[in-house]
């Protein structure tokens, strides 16, 4: 499978994490049953705290962008890149890992 492609902006009070419109087409015909978001903005007290209590946050972000919670699914993503949209930085999750 493809890699999954999200983009991030960091702004003044937060992120915003989205997804192309190609990528939610490309999302809903390869997992008919998902519900993709347009985007999901995370404020920075919120990411703070959750990391300190749970984990990284981009590993929780991408199910609930793609809509699709089944960790059987999940694994069947090959990577996730995160692609922040005003410097080009990327930087890769492998869904299989946050779920072993």
């Amino acid at each position: 499978m493809a890699t999954i492609k999200i983009n991030f902006v960091k702004q003044l009070d937060g992120y915003t994490f989205s997804l192309l419109p190609s990528m939610r087409d490309y999302i809903k015909k390869t997992f008919p049953d998902s519900h993709p978001a347009n985007n999901i903005f995370i404020g920075y007290d919120i990411k703070s705290d959750f990391e300190i209590f749970v984990g990284k946050l981009e590993n929780y972000i991408f199910p609930v962008l793609l809509g699709k919670d089944n960790q059987n699914d999940l694994k069947k993503i090959d990577e996730i890149e995160y692609v922040n949209s005003q410097t080009g930085e990327k930087y890769n999750v492998n869904p299989s890992s946050v779920y072993s």
